[in-house]
């Protein structure tokens, strides 16, 4: 008799879970996807070309409670094996800015049409639109239950179903609730890679323009995070490559009750010592607003934004303001900027937080309260840097579950 294995969830780690699964001619393997479609949010991923994973690997781009079960994680399914398996099915890749592995064909649905041609292969089942109700430990495995009252018997159980992240794809709190109903810790989780709501009402006017700054996190008064990398200014506050780096440190301690500001600097490429000449020189112009003599070194918009959140009124004469050109650089260099509460899941790429992995085996991925039940991927109080971290952890714990199950 085979032996029956039901796979919940059917993004990254479900996949590749189901993949390694099936290859044991002795399983037989099942996924319940509660959307009409298997592989929605591995589809949406980098912006829609799927960043695979990165180059640059190691547990030093991971936020957990326990780093060293990310170490050992990584080790026991590799980047190398990572890509190796990718090569192995047809997936060939790119790399690209800053280490990001896409596949070959910069499209995301090429991954999973040749994840479901391969799991059809092999003989895995798909059920989709199935929403699990409950799964419940009986004698030599377990009674899964969807929301429609089928129940199926399963010898051995992956839970996969993801954060509850990317609610515009129908991600959910499901997961959480289904690991708490079989007695797992669920460390409350927080949006962590997402744009910040900035409460200084002049920046709003920039929205559209995208401008590459460095934005410092200060909490307490201490500069503990910093990036250089584009800002997309929006009706709201910010977003972009550089946003969605500091979110997540600007969350947590937001969340922590902490003083939180966002320090921002327009010029990143400027040293004060050569940037000082150059305004001296556009103020010294005669006739000409303050406002208006700044309009040849940065946005349009941004004078008069910058200096009315700095106090400095941007209609002063320009010559009359040349023995403030210190404060006016300031405006610009070291703007502060106010964070409101965080933005909700449905616009956060990853969630922080997360079952307890002191729970979980990290060699099988295996509980420790379950024989037989396996939590992978996000589900997990583990999450990483943007940049095809989050993917490379979800398929390593989708592959080592699946190949000890």
């Amino acid at each position: 008799m085979k032996q029956k294995i039901g796979i919940i969830g059917a993004g990254a780690s479900g996949l590749i879970a189901a993949y390694f699964a099936s290859q044991n001619k002795h399983n037989e393997v099942h996924i319940f996807e509660k959307q009409n479609k298997i592989g929605r949010k591995v589809a949406a991923t980098g912006n829609g070309r799927c960043n695979l994973t990165n180059m640059n690997m190691g547990s030093g781009h991971y936020h957990s409670s326990d780093l060293r079960f990310v170490s050992e994680v990584l080790k026991s399914f590799s980047l190398q094996d990572t890509l190796n398996l990718f090569h192995s099915i047809g997936i060939f890749t790119t790399t690209l800015e800053n280490g990001k592995v896409y596949p070959a064909s910069l499209q995301a649905s090429t991954v999973v049409k040749i994840f479901e041609h391969e799991l059809s292969h092999n003989n895995v089942t798909i059920h989709t639109s199935r929403k699990i109700e409950s799964i419940q430990p009986v004698h030599n495995g377990f009674t899964v239950t969807t929301a429609g009252k089928e129940e199926h018997f399963f010898h051995k159980v992956i839970l996969a179903c993801g954060s509850c992240a990317y609610g515009s794809l129908g991600a959910s709190r499901d997961g959480y609730e289904l690991a708490q109903s079989l007695g797992h810790t669920v460390i409350e989780p927080f949006p962590a890679i997402l744009p910040l709501n900035i409460v200084n009402k002049p920046l709003h006017t920039l929205q559209g323009i995208r401008w590459d700054c460095t934005l410092s996190v200060v909490v307490n008064n201490t500069v503990v995070q910093q990036v250089t990398d584009e800002v997309l200014f929006t009706a709201y506050g910010i977003s972009g490559p550089a946003t969605l780096a500091i979110s997540r440190k600007a969350n947590a301690h937001l969340l922590a009750g902490d003083d939180v500001v966002i320090q921002c600097n327009i010029f990143p490429y400027y040293e004060y010592d050569s940037l000082r000449p150059i305004f001296l020189q556009l103020l010294s112009h005669k006739k000409k607003s303050l406002e208006f003599a700044l309009y040849g070194i940065m946005n349009n918009k941004m004078p008069r934004v910058f200096l009315s959140m700095a106090g400095i009124p941007y209609e002063w004469p320009a010559t009359e303001s040349l023995n403030a050109v210190d404060k006016i650089i300031q405006a610009f260099t070291h703007a502060t900027l106010h964070p409101g509460k965080p933005r909700p899941f449905s616009e956060a790429v990853v969630a922080a937080g997360g079952i307890d992995v002191r729970e979980i085996n990290p060699a099988t991925m295996e509980s420790r309260l379950h024989k037989g039940l396996f939590i992978t991927g996000e589900l997990l109080d583990v999450d990483g840097n943007s940049g095809g971290y989050n993917l490379q952890f979800a398929w390593s714990t989708g592959a080592i579950a699946g190949k000890n199950s």
